[in-house]
């Protein structure tokens, strides 16, 4: 399994590849800066659409994807280091789809590799294996 990352991580990773920050984010949650603010709240639209599939849909189908450092199921980010409960890169490529869509800039590139991202988790997570027997072509 990935290792889960915190809001921190995954703003400071966001904000750094579309370039409207040099350096990682010292703070999310106690921010002064709009856009860095704003990706704290798109996070929710990001899960929103996570959690509608495979294999989330299933996974963490209570709706819970935030957690506290501890482990405490959280309905909201209270601190930098609560944790995001999906894949981390998914988390980082959705985050700046909709920034950038907020934004009304262009975000085509980044919504395909969200979109790709969410069906890699998909396909890996369904995936069957086939066996198929030269004599008998079974199924398993």
């Amino acid at each position: 399994m990935a290792r889960l990352l915190t809001l921190l991580d995954i703003v400071s990773q966001a904000a750094q590849e579309i370039g409207i920050a040099q350096d990682r984010v010292s703070s999310v949650v106690s921010t002064q800066d709009q856009d860095i603010s704003q990706m704290r709240s798109l996070m929710h639209s990001v899960a929103d659409e996570v959690l509608a599939e495979e294999p989330y849909v299933t996974t963490l189908g209570d709706q819970q994807w935030i957690t506290s450092a501890e482990g405490e199921p959280q309905d909201y980010f209270e601190k930098d280091t609560d944790l995001v409960l999906f894949d981390g890169r998914l988390a980082i490529n959705g985050l700046k789809f909709r920034f950038l869509k907020a934004k009304s800039l262009e975000f085509g590139e980044e919504m395909r590799d969200f979109i790709t991202r969410m069906h890699k988790l998909a396909a890996r997570a369904n995936a069957r294996v086939i066996d198929l027997d030269a004599d008998e072509g079974r199924v398993q």
